[in-house]
């Protein structure tokens, strides 16, 4: 009688506690360790363009469950090319973050200056304001 042997995958040693951004990186550096990555930067930004030209199909035809699945395949090339351009997507993603808050505080210090309520401002204003904080 034959054992069963343990499916030992590339994959194996993530943790499954990971937060979704950091195990889809470590997913994909195992995966490319192996050999399964693109041939250069080009090929990865390829695919980005690819899932959201098919998140826009998605998005015309307002299939709900079709536009998660694809915003999801979008979400992994995006990590996925920065993985490949060597970036840590957890590190840029912050960093953004930080640079989108930034800006919006200053879009509420400016509205309080004003003495004007965000809610009740109209978007094209607050889009003005937008572009007035990437001057700083």
């Amino acid at each position: 009688m034959k054992k069963n042997k343990k499916f030992n995958s590339v994959l194996s040693g993530i943790p499954i506690t990971l937060p979704a951004l950091n195990k889809t990186y470590e997913i994909q550096k195992k995966v490319a360790n192996v050999g399964f990555d693109y041939i250069n930067n080009k090929k990865a930004l390829n695919k980005v363009q690819e899932e959201l030209n098919e998140l826009k199909k998605e998005l015309n035809k307002k299939n709900k469950k079709n536009i998660k699945e694809e915003l999801g395949d979008l979400i992994f090339a995006v990590i996925d090319l920065s993985r490949k351009l060597k970036y840590n997507p957890e590190i840029i993603l912050s960093k953004a973050s930080l640079k989108f808050s930034k800006r919006f505080k200053f879009i509420e210090k400016q509205l309080i200056k004003e003495n004007k309520q965000i809610n009740k401002t109209n978007i094209k204003y607050l889009e003005k304001l937008w572009s007035k904080s990437k001057q700083i």
